[in-house]
């Protein structure tokens, strides 16, 4: 581009200065033709008219004084006191003189400088103009090569942020500038390699609690027994203890099971999902432990919404909430499932009556082995990270806050 510009200034410069030049240098030929010799050339037809700055002012005299030939315009010129080149202003006009004698003649010659400042004029538009007029040319080009450059990288980043971490394949270079190929490559290869380790730790973490859990049952059993046995009172409280110290390792190891199973799931599939059926499903599933802490549960269905999305992931979410509000709910509390919309997307709220969250905690309630829960409630502070993990997969909307009405604290599940 740049070397089409300067071809083009050249070109035009040369037109443009060639043009004035070879006006110029005619006019002077047409002068040195009539003042080839002394005289008067009044009856001398020009051959072309001739700009007036352009003309030379001519003036000879003999020793004696006397104008023997002049030509030009007829601007009196003052008589210059030395030889050579001069500036003088004349009848307010510069001009650049010239004074020679010899042994018969004396003569000087004017020329406005008007004449030459044009010569300069048409060489410095020469060479500006085609620059001139490249600069929206060049802005075009060049706009148009970035916008065609960024929209390689805006398409590639786009497919990195619609990226889960589950995809295999590598980035495309398609479309994209090849100075950028070397970083995607080496993406990639980060991906991979993070994604290597992720996989490992997910492998350990799973392998981990599902090692755990066989131990831990033979624990329970082995505790079962104990109790069944005849005990002291004393011996009995530290079997008790013993009993649920091994059950609440086992709830810990199932949970962490399920937290490397969730991460490390594969792509879900999406069907149409009922949600007020999928509601009333697992209400039925939490009534025998609803009912051994005297929990009420109401469903209230505001309006009837269906869903695209993965069923199991989505009963595990809805179940997750559920277990977390009968958990801290207090005996003979009521828990509702309200299925609504909220700007037109579905949306199901999860209202228990117990202690709520404090307003520091909040921020952190989604954080693994974090607990806002009093003491007494049991726990593992893994429920809400599984569940966060989970509605983040399927770009399901998951809030907590504390209630308005009552103590108590609404989970708040917004679909897609």
């Amino acid at each position: 581009m740049l070397t089409v510009f300067c071809l083009a200034a050249a070109a035009m410069s040369f037109m443009l200065v060639a043009f004035e030049m070879n006006k110029f240098l005619d006019a002077q030929l047409q002068e040195i033709a009539i003042n080839v010799a002394p005289g008067e050339r009044r009856d001398a037809d020009p051959l072309f008219d001739a700009e007036h700055e352009d003309q030379l002012v001519v003036r000879i005299w003999d020793r004696s004084g006397n104008l023997v030939h002049r030509t030009g315009p007829t601007v009196n010129i003052p008589w210059l006191p030395q030889p050579g080149l001069a500036d003088v202003v004349a009848e307010g006009q510069e001009w650049r003189v010239y004074r020679w004698s010899h042994a018969q003649y004396n003569i000087q010659i004017a020329q406005a400088w008007s004449a030459r400042r044009e010569i300069a004029a048409f060489a410095a538009t020469g060479a500006a103009l085609p620059l001139l007029l490249s600069i929206p040319l060049g802005w075009f080009i060049i706009r148009r090569s970035i916008r065609r450059t960024l929209r390689g990288l805006h398409s590639l980043s786009s497919d990195i942020g619609r990226r889960s971490v589950d995809v295999r394949e590598p980035l495309g270079t398609v479309g994209v500038p090849s100075e950028i190929v070397p970083l995607i490559v080496a993406l990639d290869k980060l991906v991979e390699r993070y994604r290597g380790a992720l996989e490992a730790q997910r492998r350990f973490v799973a392998d981990a609690a599902h090692e755990l859990r066989t131990p831990l049952a033979a624990l329970q059993i082995q505790a079962d027994n104990l109790l069944a046995s005849d005990l002291s009172d004393r011996s009995r409280e530290m079997a008790n203890d013993l009993g649920e110290g091994v059950r609440r390792s086992s709830h810990l190891a199932s949970q962490l099971l399920e937290m490397a199973r969730t991460e490390g799931a594969a792509s879900p599939e999406y069907r149409a999902i009922d949600l007020a059926e999928l509601i009333t499903s697992i209400l039925v599933d939490f009534v025998s432990l609803a009912e051994t802490n005297d929990i009420q549960f109401e469903r209230e269905i505001v309006a009837a919404a269906s869903v695209r999305g993965d069923e199991a992931a989505i009963r595990k979410l809805v179940s997750i909430l559920l277990d977390n509000a009968v958990r801290y709910s207090p005996r003979n509390g009521l828990i509702t499932v309200r299925l609504s919309f909220a700007d037109n997307r579905p949306k199901i709220d999860i209202l228990d009556g117990g202690p709520g969250i404090a307003d520091e905690a909040m921020p952190f309630i989604y954080d693994r082995f974090f607990r806002a829960a009093p003491q007494e409630v049991e726990g593992t502070g893994l429920g809400l990270a599984i569940a966060k993990t989970t509605a983040d997969r399927h770009d399901i909307q998951l809030g907590h806050a504390n209630r308005a009405d009552q103590t108590g604290t609404i989970a708040t599940i917004i679909f897609p």
